[in-house]
């Protein structure tokens, strides 16, 4: 469900990796992002890229309190929550990991926590939706089909978006038959994955150390 995530890059680093502007904005380099909390968000407009913070979780009428952190990608356009946000208010969260935790093998043991990062280092731009609740703006990642670098740990994994594609994506201007062809897993030679420790399970630990590899 990708409900983890590591931003261990600066605001200054995002706004330089994007050609970002934006307000000047409070955020501490994350280790172990976890729901509710303000996160840094990337939008697109007239006025060109900009970085502000979101709430990363909704909470629709419908769901009776439930927190909603992600919704399918390949799905959004046809459900009624989704359907008018992904034409027009789409975004992107700055990750340089996610984690997720493959089930247990065995009655009475843990899920076991990965950590997914890119081949190639530094930030990923996570394909998302935000709305605006009152005066508090809120976002939720989307996910996809797992690729086979995360399929043997979890059948989903979060849309990354190209930075060739990105202004499409961004702009609410694009028409849906342009962005929907972008919904799609990204290689699975472009992740490299890891088994780390249980701490990353605890979202009052958040420190480097969360993503050290575990010996096999």
């Amino acid at each position: 469900m990708c409900g983890r995530f590591v931003n261990n890059e600066t605001i200054p680093a995002m706004r330089q990796r994007w050609a970002a502007g934006g307000p000047e904005v409070e955020w501490q380099p994350s280790w172990n992002v976890c729901p509710t909390r303000q996160v840094p968000v990337l939008l697109g407009g007239d006025r060109g890229r900009r970085l502000g913070l979101m709430r990363w979780g909704w909470n629709p009428p419908a769901l009776r309190g439930r927190l909603l952190v992600n919704c399918r990608g390949e799905e959004a356009a046809g459900k009624r929550l989704f359907q008018q946000v992904v034409r027009q208010q789409r975004c992107c969260i700055p990750a340089t990991a996610f984690y997720e935790w493959q089930p247990a093998q065995a009655k009475g043991d843990k899920a076991t926590p990965f950590a997914f990062a890119p081949v190639s280092g530094g930030l990923v731009a996570i394909g998302a939706l935000w709305q605006n609740d009152g005066d508090a703006a809120q976002v939720i990642l989307m996910t996809v089909p797992a690729n086979q670098t995360v399929a043997p740990v979890h059948d989903r994994m979060p849309l990354t978006i190209a930075d060739d594609q990105l202004d499409a994506w961004l702009a609410g201007s694009t028409p849906w038959d342009e962005v929907a062809p972008l919904i799609v897993p990204s290689p699975a030679t472009a992740w490299r994955r890891w088994r780390v420790g249980f701490g990353v399970s605890n979202n009052r630990r958040d420190e480097p150390g969360l993503l050290e590899p575990m010996p096999d």
